[in-house]
């Protein structure tokens, strides 16, 4: 047994220790006026009240979620919904979550409403610290006010849904009996107004070793109409999607490894491997009405999928060729018609389908307005609406309203290259560069995924802007397999024992930039989160020399036991199980935590590991004993541990914007030396 899981217990004195000694040392390197100053612009940034709103429609209101100085925490608020979401706009409050956290002594992080607009209610889900954990409450959206004696879930990893005004759909890990191994739902329970949620019949079930159980109801004609739509995740990539209508529920036959979307009479899936259809492919099929099954979309080697929306009447897809967006949209009134490509803003690298108009649910209405975000590294992000009842006339994308920039990047430049990665495949990277790229090479600090078939988006650098930009460092965005770039073939080349790849193609990036000359030797940083955060931790250990600072944020470091925490189970679909010994030889070769090598035979470069206390996907225990194992090799590296926030997100502005900064301080440090 390893000797360091004492740190597995946040309370154990090691742990303490640790922790304290970690946070002490990180203020005393990083906090300086530098870091402070940036610390405050961009908590004026985050709190700016003149930004780009993102409002959802519903019940004849626009609803946003705000936070600013005075409401760090957030503020729940809507205008009527035929007035401009503007700073000025006559904004209601609806609920006040700063107020809430005081009221209740407890530290809480909006997830959102769960809303039947249409009744007047919604389930307002908060997490607790920014974690997994949830609760759920009932709130009136006319008395702007939790319902008295209306639904409310204890905390746990779960979401609900409405199948009624009366009814709630609950699948909530609750009891070891309704939590799979993973510790994510495993039931789906109808609970009825007046009754205990103990009481509620469970109506759907996945198996144990299953990673969740999920549910929807899209509202029919009549009060008792509707369909039923219950999901079953085996892993994270496969799945089965059972419907319900009227009383009949069918299992549709389709292929488990395919992410799958439906509405009352359509489903469309994208199948992860060959067989009837290609693997990529978008495939739509009619389950009630007259037969049909289309492939509508098939990618080629450098094309790929990124987003789909389906409503009642209308799919809509993002995707690009060569990391070139992409925008197309199918009227499913005439399913067999075209797939229609919609025109884009000829600058944005990164483009998001947002709310419709009209929501899809409410009676007698069409849903026929379609509002897209887009953006570039160095292009603020702007709304756009396409109304598509014009989809006749060829309808242009119309400006609504564009985000001020957070920077000034006039001279800065943004580019699209390829590193050549170790077995000769091309591997794509976003860059950004400062104005001092002119005077010769600049650091640049490299952000990267590489894992579960997720893409990783080039947004607008709103906050690295000011805090790397505007200090002379540049930012790049590498697209490394085991993502999902170009298709489910991009991310099987780094799947299990092929792992190494995308740490092969991380370091084809950062090589590649210096031997562009864009960056100096050395000069060249790496920053990820979660599976990137694993990426960041092997890179420290596995390709040292390649890298002059290394930030890991919520790391998977022991690959030998990360099973063994909570929700690692749903993980060994995508590295490998390690109670299987040929699975944990090749797990252990790069486990961050087992190659961890003394100072006097290897320096790395300097680590800084961000790991919140409270993370309750990826445990902390992973950065303390990472950490640990570091310090006693005689290696330059901090440990930061935030008392609060999860996962990721949920965040006070203030304590957001600390965050950025402290990234910031590191790298400028280390790559600057500034």
């Amino acid at each position: 047994m390893p000797d360091d899981l004492d740190l597995d217990d946040p309370e154990a004195p090691r742990s303490t220790a640790l922790v304290a000694q970690g946070n002490a040392e990180v203020a005393r390197r990083l906090h300086d006026e530098v870091f402070e100053a940036d610390r405050q612009r961009l908590r004026a940034i985050l709190e700016e009240d003149d930004k780009l709103f993102l409002c959802g429609k519903g019940g004849g209101h626009l609803y946003d979620f705000h936070q600013n100085a005075e409401h760090p925490r957030g503020l729940w608020r809507r205008i009527p919904d035929d007035l401009t979401p503007a700073p000025d706009a006559p904004w209601q409050t609806v609920f006040d979550l700063d107020a809430y956290c005081r009221e209740t002594g407890q530290e809480w992080a909006w997830r959102g409403p769960v809303g039947r607009p249409d009744r007047g209610r919604a389930m307002m889900m908060l997490s607790l610290d920014g974690s997994d954990m949830l609760v759920g409450r009932e709130f009136d959206l006319t008395a702007r006010d939790f319902v008295p004696g209306g639904f409310e879930t204890p905390l746990a990893r779960q979401w609900v849904a409405w199948q009624g005004p009366d009814r709630l759909l609950v699948f909530a890990a609750t009891h070891p009996r309704h939590a799979t191994r993973s510790g994510w739902p495993r039931t789906v329970r109808a609970w009825t107004r007046g009754t205990a949620l103990d009481d509620a019949p469970v109506i759907f079930e996945a198996g144990p070793d299953d990673v969740q159980a999920m549910a929807s109801h899209l509202p029919g004609e009549g009060e008792g109409d509707g369909t039923l739509l219950l999901s079953t995740h085996h892993t994270i990539h496969s799945s089965t999607l059972a419907v319900e209508k009227n009383g009949r529920r069918v299992v549709l036959d389709l292929p488990r490894l395919a992410p799958k979307f439906a509405n009352d009479r359509f489903v469309v899936w994208e199948p992860q491997e060959d067989g009837d259809h290609p693997a990529g492919a978008t495939v739509l099929r009619r389950f009630d009405g007259p037969p049909l099954e289309r492939v509508i979309f098939v990618p080629g080697p450098r094309s790929g999928t990124n987003q789909l929306l389906m409503t009642r009447d209308w799919l809509v897809m993002t995707g690009h060729d060569d990391l070139r967006p992409w925008l197309r949209v199918l009227d499913l009134r005439q399913p067999e018609g075209p797939l229609r490509d919609l025109p884009l803003p000829a600058e944005a690298s990164t483009v998001w389908i947002l709310w419709h108009a009209i929501e899809p649910d409410a009676e007698g209405a069409r849903d026929m307005r379609l509002n897209i975000w887009a953006e570039g590294q160095l292009l603020p992000p702007s709304l756009y609406r396409i109304d598509l009842d014009t989809l006749a006339k060829a309808p242009q994308p119309h400006l609504v309203a564009s985000s001020k920039p957070s920077f000034d990047a006039s001279g800065m430049q943004a580019h699209l290259l390829q590193a050549r990665s170790g077995d000769g495949t091309q591997v794509p990277y976003h860059l950004a560069l400062p104005k001092a790229v002119a005077q010769g090479a600049v650091p640049v600090v490299v952000q990267a995924y590489g894992g579960y078939g997720m893409p990783m988006p080039a947004p607008y650098l709103k906050f690295d802007g000011p805090a790397l930009l505007d200090r002379g460092i540049g930012v790049a965005v590498a697209h490394l397999r085991g993502g999902g770039e170009f298709g489910p073939s991009w991310h099987r080349q780094a799947m299990g024992p092929k792992r190494p790849t995308s740490f092969d193609d991380c370091v084809a990036v950062a090589r590649d930039l210096v031997a562009r000359g864009i960056a100096p030797p050395g000069g060249v940083g790496f920053v990820g989160g979660s599976n990137g955060g694993l990426l960041a931790a092997v890179m420290a250990t596995r390709n040292p020399a390649d890298w002059g600072a290394i930030k890991a944020d919520v790391p998977v470091t022991d690959m030998l036991r990360f099973h063994l925490y909570p929700a690692g189970a749903a993980w060994i679909e995508e590295y490998g199980d390690p109670d299987i010994p040929e699975d944990a030889a090749y797990l252990r070769a790069y486990s961050p935590l087992h190659q961890v090598r003394p100072r006097a035979e290897v320096a790395y470069p300097p680590i800084l590991i961000d790991a919140p206390a409270h993370d309750d996907r990826v445990d902390p225990a992973h950065a303390r004993r990472f950490a640990l194992k570091l310090q006693e090799a005689g290696q330059d590296v901090m440990l930061r541990t935030s008392e609060t926030g999860g996962h990721g997100g949920g965040e006070t502005s203030d304590r957001a914007a600390t965050d950025i900064a402290l990234t910031a301080a590191f790298f400028r440090r280390t790559l600057a030396g500034a």
